[in-house]
């Protein structure tokens, strides 16, 4: 057997199977033709899968799939005849000793003249399932060559027109139908299951090749890392973990040490056992691999292509094969457009973990990690491998054409023992505190503590990359309040954003205040960052509706509760104030102001909370700021009638209390003045120019939108200066239309004021009229 078979062939005679379908009757063969016609009408079309999702589209598959309820095979016979050819299949495809494999018959299929399948991978429709299993049953056609890539290479698989032709491979090896020039091609696919225990023989490993491994991995983990792009400075810390990626594609329920795949077995076991030699952990890994190459088409460059990825190759006792450290190269087969582009140097490689096993076995668990460049290894470089996904950018920017391939490959990660704390926290911030909880209920103190200080180097990265779920951050400020150390339970909870915390954290809250002080709590929150990356404003948005909710409970737990109440409404106000200058100052006006009026609903939650929290220094702030004239721009009115037109608003209980009179008060007097104004007359073609830029262009054209009199002006002005003025009279929305008259030099920019000036005073005097009605009848003024 050859190094990394992924997929093997084998052939039986064809009375080993007898298939009967409902409709058809038993089938001859070799298939005749009439039978497979016969075939197809009782067919349906073959769907595929994508994601989630099953789709239909015969540009990516063409092909009959005859319902699974109507075929019959004669289980005994086929049976018999099958199991010798798995054993083999077993031996070939290298599957561990101790094992055997089943075949789970998937469906029948039949592709006339023209039809295939593009190139794609089966997914692992079972916990023990490793790869499929097609049975071409005899009958004359051409072409629909079964096609397996894998990462070495690619074969190709032709019938026998008189015996039954049976192909195993992988399920994570691509493979594809090539289309059928005539006659039709009948199949039978099966999910080929992996059974058993591992035998004691499995687990040997060569003892000088663990040295050697066992020795290379002191050398990582006692190297500093070099700093990445060659940036000067003093060498990082040596690397924390190493990652090695194997050759083959597993899924969550694949990845297990007893069902790794040719090739990679036996690295994985020469790495366990040098792990333990070595004093470090070891877990399987799923990695998704990303890269982006410069890449050239053959027919303009020459051939080349190095991967920078560091590889490992240890020397091995005399005579054996040098498996662990071969360099392969293979032709993709054609499967895509994008495989006419030749690799040239690797520009960019970035790798994350989503799930590990233990060595116990078991599920895998979810975890999400980046690998820094240093920390990966492997002994075939991924751009020798067959990407999942590729993507081609022509040139651009500093680069010439440039290919981003996308992988899925097992891994091999290991770290020191004493590190194991931390590598797992950096994979699992969930795990960490969940230990940190466990190690606290049990009374091991000190040890939670050495934990927590473990986590000081990587915890703001892993706590901010992590979905903010309640129970989560309910785990941290509970474990935060129990370790009785202030600097660590602040180093704990500090990537964290007020959004994040929900009523239900209120009795942990609290228990922080009983435990390290009001004030520790109000420099802890006064300190989390304005947005964390995970965080939009839309969340906190959210957050200062709910206000209320959270305020309620911390209120009611006495004056710690109180006072941590007050902290996060003030809190609220602080990033609710920024969100308001931020939208003030967004063009065209008419988006400020629809950005604007989604802020009514949280200033009534913040509103709400300071009255909850009796906290009128607060309530007082914010009136000041919603009620102030600004110049007589009126800028919030729009917001505040939405405050006071919300239902939650007309409460009378609560009314003066929250200060809300005295908003139905100002926009009451505002109004008035507004709609006190006389009309504008019909010849007042005046338009105000916004403030914002004081150029001369500026002022020529705030003398012109200002003139009562004048609705033209014809102004000779090179185009970078038309620009300007157009970019000002579209920023502010302004009532006037800006042409160009190409003649002359320089072209002439016409303005003409429009007679939407005058439809807009009258839309905003009724919309006026309008909210002061509604002040009146609702009795919201003093």
């Amino acid at each position: 057997m050859g190094r990394d078979a992924s997929s093997a062939r084998s052939t039986l005679p064809i009375d080993s199977l007898h298939v009967e379908v409902r409709g058809v009757g038993a089938l001859g063969f070799p298939v005749p033709q009439a039978q497979a016609r016969q075939l197809c009408a009782i067919a349906r079309p073959a769907r595929y899968g994508r994601g989630e999702d099953t789709l239909l589209d015969r540009r990516v598959r063409d092909t009959w799939e005859v319902p699974k309820s109507r075929v019959k095979i004669d289980r005994r016979r086929w049976h018999r005849a099958l199991g010798p050819v798995l054993d083999r299949f077993c031996r070939d495809l290298g599957m561990p000793d101790g094992y055997e494999l089943t075949a789970d018959f998937h469906s029948m299929l039949v592709y006339g003249p023209g039809q295939f399948f593009v190139a794609h991978q089966d997914s692992e429709k079972d916990d023990a399932m490793v790869g499929s299993l097609v049975v071409t049953l005899p009958s004359s056609f051409t072409g629909g060559d079964l096609v397996v890539h894998s990462g070495t290479g690619t074969k190709r698989y032709r019938s026998s027109k008189s015996a039954l032709s049976l192909v195993g491979f992988y399920a994570d090896c691509r493979h594809e139908i090539e289309p059928v020039r005539s006659g039709y091609r009948v199949v039978l696919t099966y999910n080929l299951l992996l059974w058993g225990e591992p035998t004691a023989a499995a687990a040997d490993v060569d003892a000088a090749m663990v040295d050697g491994v066992a020795s290379c991995l002191d050398e990582h983990f006692t190297t500093p890392m070099e700093r990445r792009w060659r940036i000067a400075g003093p060498p990082e810390d040596p690397p924390s973990r190493l990652v090695y990626l194997l050759d083959h594609e597993y899924t969550r329920r694949g990845i297990d040490w007893p069902r790794l795949k040719e090739g990679d077995a036996p690295r994985a076991a020469v790495l366990r056992a040098a792990a333990q030699k070595a004093g470090c952990d070891v877990v399987l890994a799923l990695a998704d691999v990303h890269e982006t190459w410069s890449a050239f088409e053959p027919d303009n460059h020459s051939w080349g292509r190095r991967s920078r990825r560091r590889r490992w190759d240890f020397d091995e006792p005399e005579g054996e094969d040098d498996w662990f450290g071969e360099d392969t190269s293979f032709d993709a087969g054609g499967t895509s457009d994008l495989d006419r582009y030749e690799l040239d140097e690797l520009i960019e490689s970035e790798v994350t973990l989503d799930a590990w096993t233990e060595p116990e076995g078991g599920p895998a668990r979810p975890v999400s990690s980046s690998v820094a460049d240093g920390e990966v290894c492997a002994s075939t470089s991924t751009g020798d491998l067959v990407p999942y996904a590729a993507e081609h950018e022509g040139y651009m920017g500093n680069y010439g054409n440039t290919l981003d391939r996308w992988y899925h490959r097992g891994a091999v990660v290991l770290w020191p023992r004493p590190l194991a704390f931390r590598v797992r926290a950096e994979a699992s911030p969930t795990w960490a505190v969940d230990e940190l909880t466990r190690l606290l209920g049990d009374g091991e103190e000190d040890a939670a503590g050495e934990h927590a200080a473990s986590l000081a180097p990587i915890w703001a990265d892993a706590a901010r990359g992590t979905t903010p779920e309640p129970t989560f951050l309910g785990a941290v400020l509970d474990a935060a309040g129990r370790l009785a150390d202030a600097d660590l339970a602040a180093m704990l909870l500090a990537p964290f954003h007020p959004s994040a915390i929900q009523p239900e954290h209120a009795e942990p809250l609290v228990r922080l205040g009983d435990t390290y002080g009001t004030g520790w709590v109000h420099d802890l929150v006064d300190g989390w960052p304005a947005a964390a990356p995970f965080e939009r404003t839309a969340d906190h948005l959210r957050w200062a509706v709910s206000l209320p909710r959270l305020c309620d409970p911390l209120a009611a737990a006495g004056p710690v509760g109180l006072s941590i109440a007050r902290t996060m409404a003030r809190r609220s106000w602080r990033d609710l104030c920024g969100t308001f200058k931020q939208r003030l100052s967004l063009t065209p006006p008419s988006r400020a102001q629809e950005a604007l009026l989604d802020l009514a609903a949280p200033m009534l939650g913040l509103l709400e909370a300071a009255w909850m929290t009796r906290d009128a220094e607060l309530r007082e702030e914010v009136t000041a700021f919603l009620t102030a004239d600004a110049g007589g721009t009126d800028d919030l009115l729009a917001c505040t009638m939405a405050i006071l037109r919300d239902p939650a608003a007309r409460d009378p209980a609560w009314l003066a209390a929250a200060g809300l009179d005295q908003f139905a008060q100002h926009c009451r007097t505002r109004l008035e003045a507004r709609t006190s104004r006389p009309p504008r007359a019909g010849d007042d073609w005046s338009v105000s120019l916004p403030s914002g830029c004081d150029c001369d262009l500026c002022h020529t054209l705030g003398e012109f939108l200002a003139h009562p009199t004048r609705p033209v002006f014809e102004w000779p002005i090179a185009q970078a200066k038309r620009q300007h003025v157009h970019h000002r009279i579209d920023d502010a929305e302004l009532p006037v239309r800006h042409q160009t008259r190409r003649r002359g030099s320089p072209y002439t920019l016409v303005l003409t004021k429009t007679d939407e000036l005058f439809t807009r005073e009258q839309d905003a005097r009724r919309q006026d009229e309008a909210d002061l009605a509604w002040l009146t009848a609702s009795g919201m003024h003093a």
